[in-house]
């Protein structure tokens, strides 16, 4: 039996989102994560991207679990479609797996998937893997570090984490847990990266209550608060201080709704009923006595936020005297979308409070002085950064070797498609793949293929020619002129020459082939496109799309 691991990301290192990693070993395979991201092709139709999961066809028949760390869409977003590919048994924890069942449901597989639900610190077997489950704490709850021992050692996987001594809800991390496994001996740590350029320590997340008190007390009309549905901590936060200050809380959008009535019923929010107060009865309340706790943190256009601040949500907008608080981290890539939602509201006569202002957030990942204690806590032979850009990974590299006695070979800086080999004798990265991303619609759950979205983005700077050449069907010859037609392409040349010209290229090159030629349709067309490629070329700006057709007639 091979006694090495073989890591394998697919998605998530050297970026933001699409988490996804497979660990390998003795011919089964475990995959940690299957999140979603948030592409720069979304203005092609484009909602959201997954990994392209078809890189582990090849080991369909060795794949024994998914297992996931926690409820984030950037680590569970894309599980759906992994299991629509691979249904293997999913290990999670409670608040995790009635996440993800609602998403199975949405996609009408939730009867098809077994979901397991664990607890923090069971072990469990799952084929030649013995899987611990880590008490992590982090801005979501119910989260795990993640465990792997197998005859060949030791590997933990961090998951997103910091180390909260004092938690909103819920226990610190369970440090206890990680050091025995560190007694025992870790092969490899799998550590999060996304604060390893910030010193210090990532504050609790009750460091931000004292804040949120003051902007209770002087706001003197209607509040509204926006962050992650999934920030569990920070809800429980609003409602704390919403009953303390005789507001009622109003919750609006879908995940916002569902999110707390579900982590209500699992005993991880403790809300009085008294605070609640539908859309309608809070229009009823004078402005000092509510506060809304909506969606859109990120300026998504179709979530409450951005419809508040841009028209209107059933009715609601912002207006003059309203307080806005965005407590939550810009995702990087939304920064534009979101100054502009800002500039909606200021606009329309509300305030914004956000993080630059108050302590109202507060990251839910490990700072260097967090790694440092992860580190010594478990102790590793190698050291893996995971999830973050690559300056992240090497800054953790860097802060291990400079503070934490590593060499430089025993960090380990891995991307997207490669395989990482560690075993007792070594770590080595053996194989480097191109692992591609697979984009969804916005309009639906369906995958868009990757040449599709590179089309969108040449009609969108390029434009679009298309050309339409009448043939006689019997004798081939070309029947009145090329119909030539011009979208969205940005003419320079702008004499009366242009388009006979472009037209008696097409019939020269339509000429050229010779009849032989002509006969193959897809040839034909392909050469006329080339010869309106060549023509344009030095006339047009932008590369727009060229589309021929050779049309034969009676």
């Amino acid at each position: 039996m091979n006694e090495c691991f073989e890591i394998m990301p697919l998605g998530g290192i050297g970026e933001f989102g699409m988490n996804c990693l497979a660990i390998r070993y003795g011919g089964e395979m475990i995959v940690l994560d299957a999140g979603m991201g948030f592409p720069e092709e979304t203005p092609y139709g484009v909602d959201i991207a997954i990994p392209d999961f078809s890189y582990l066809d090849q080991y369909a028949d060795e794949l024994v679990a998914l297992v996931l760390t926690h409820g984030h869409e950037d680590h569970i977003g894309a599980v759906p479609f992994f299991l629509k590919k691979f249904n293997v048994p999913v290990y999670a924890s409670n608040l995790t797996a009635a996440f993800i069942d609602r998403k199975l449901e949405e996609h009408g597989i939730l009867d098809e998937v077994l979901v397991h639900r664990v607890e923090a610190g069971e072990e469990r077997e799952i084929g030649l893997f013995d899987v611990g489950f880590i008490h992590a704490s982090h801005s979501l709850v119910d989260c795990f570090s993640i465990a792997v021992t197998t005859d060949g050692g030791t590997i933990i996987h961090t998951g997103d984490y910091k180390i909260d001594e004092t938690p909103v809800i819920g226990d610190p991390y369970d440090l206890e847990m990680l050091r025995e496994y560190g007694d025992r001996g870790v092969l490899a740590l799998l550590a999060d990266s996304t604060n390893a350029t910030v010193p210090g320590r990532t504050p609790s997340e009750t460091a931000v209550i004292p804040d949120f008190k003051r902007i209770f007390e002087e706001a003197e009309g209607r509040l509204i608060v926006t962050t992650f549905s999934s920030s569990i901590h920070r809800l429980q936060i609003v409602f704390d201080i919403a009953a303390e200050f005789g507001r009622r809380v109003c919750l609006l959008g879908r995940s916002m709704l569902q999110n707390v009535e579900t982590a209500e019923e699992l005993g991880f929010l403790e809300i009085d009923p008294e605070t609640r107060v539908s859309l309608g009865e809070s229009r009823a309340l004078p402005d000092d006595e509510v506060v809304y706790l909506v969606t859109g943190s990120q300026a998504e256009t179709r979530a409450v936020l951005w419809n508040l601040a841009t028209q209107s949500y059933k009715g609601l907008s912002i207006r003059k005297g309203d307080t806005v608080v965005l407590s939550a981290r810009i995702i990087p890539g939304n920064e534009k979308r979101i100054s502009k939602m800002i500039g909606a509201i200021y606009r329309n006569g509300g305030n914004i409070i956000e993080e630059k202002r108050r302590l109202i957030h507060v990251s839910g990942h490990a700072s260097q002085e967090d790694i440092r204690i992860m580190i010594e806590s478990v102790r590793p032979r190698y050291l893996v950064p995971i999830h973050g850009e690559y300056r992240m990974l090497f800054r953790q590299k860097e802060f291990a070797r400079n503070h934490l006695g590593f060499s430089g070979e025993d960090v380990m800086l891995v991307e997207d498609g490669d395989v990482l080999e560690v075993s007792s004798d070594g770590a080595s990265i053996i194989e480097r793949n191109e692992v591609l991303r697979i984009f969804i619609g916005d309009t639906n759950n369906e995958e868009i293929e990757f040449d599709t979205v590179r089309e969108r983005k040449k009609l969108a700077f390029g434009g679009l020619v298309s050309l339409v050449l009448m043939v006689d069907e019997t004798s081939g010859d070309v029947v009145g002129e090329p119909q030539i037609t011009f979208s969205g392409v940005s003419i320079n040349d702008k004499t009366n020459g242009f388009y006979p010209g472009v037209k008696d290229a097409v019939k020269k090159a339509y000429s050229e082939l010779g009849k032989q030629n002509r006969a193959d349709r897809i040839q034909t067309e392909e050469a006329l496109r080339l010869a309106v490629k060549k023509y344009l070329n030095k006339r047009v700006s932008g590369k727009p799309v060229i589309v021929t057709s050779v049309v034969s007639i009676d």
